[in-house]
C-alpha cells in the first residue's frame, strides 16, 4: 500500500510550487490601482492592470491602463518570460508613449519582485518594484538619469478586483 501512494504521488503532474515563475504567484490576477496627487507627476489617477499567465503558462503578460485627473492617460504591455537555461525571468515592456524596456527580475524578499532595466539601451535606467502589504499590493516606478541615483516617479496601492 505504501509503495503504490509513493506511485500515485510520483504520477501527478508538477504544481504551480514547481513552477520557475512560483515567485510572481502573489502579483497573479485582475487588480484596481489608486495613485494620489503627490504620487505622480501627472496628478492623482486611478487605473487597473493584470498579471495573467499565457501560451500555457510560458509567459505572464501585464496589461495596464491608467488615467489621471491631469486627463493624461497610459496603457503599457509587458511580457514576462524565462531565459536561458537557468530559466531567469526577465520582461520587455512597451507603452502608447512609444518606450521600450527591457528588465531583469530579482526577488529580494517574499512577496516582492524588482525588474531592473538591463543597462544595454542608452539613456536614464528604470526600476519598476511592486510588494504585498496589508493584503494589497503596491507598486513603485523610478528614474535613474545617466550618472545619478534612482528618483521616484510614480507610486501607487492597489487591491484585488
Amino acid at each position: 500500500m505504501r509503495l503504490a501512494a509513493i506511485l500515485l504521488l510520483a504520477a501527478i503532474p508538477a504544481t504551480a510550487q514547481d513552477s520557475p515563475y512560483q515567485r510572481l504567484d502573489f502579483l497573479i490576477g485582475k487588480w484596481i490601482g489608486v495613485a494620489g496627487e503627490k504620487d505622480t507627476p501627472l496628478g492623482a489617477g486611478q487605473g487597473a492592470f493584470s498579471f495573467l499567465p499565457e501560451l500555457n503558462k510560458k509567459i505572464v503578460v501585464r496589461r495596464n491602463n491608467a488615467t489621471y485627473d491631469s486627463g493624461a492617460t497610459h496603457d503599457d504591455l509587458m511580457i514576462i518570460y524565462l531565459d536561458g537555461p537557468a530559466d531567469k525571468p526577465r520582461a520587455i515592456f512597451f507603452d502608447t508613449e512609444g518606450h521600450t524596456i527591457r528588465y531583469n527580475l530579482t526577488f529580494p524578499k517574499p512577496d516582492t519582485a524588482v525588474f531592473e532595466s538591463d543597462g544595454t539601451q542608452p539613456g536614464p535606467k528604470y526600476r519598476l518594484t511592486y510588494w504585498m502589504e496589508n493584503g494589497g499590493l503596491n507598486g513603485k516606478f523610478e528614474v535613474a538619469p545617466p550618472g545619478a541615483g534612482y528618483k521616484s516617479y510614480l507610486n501607487w496601492r492597489s487591491k484585488k478586483s
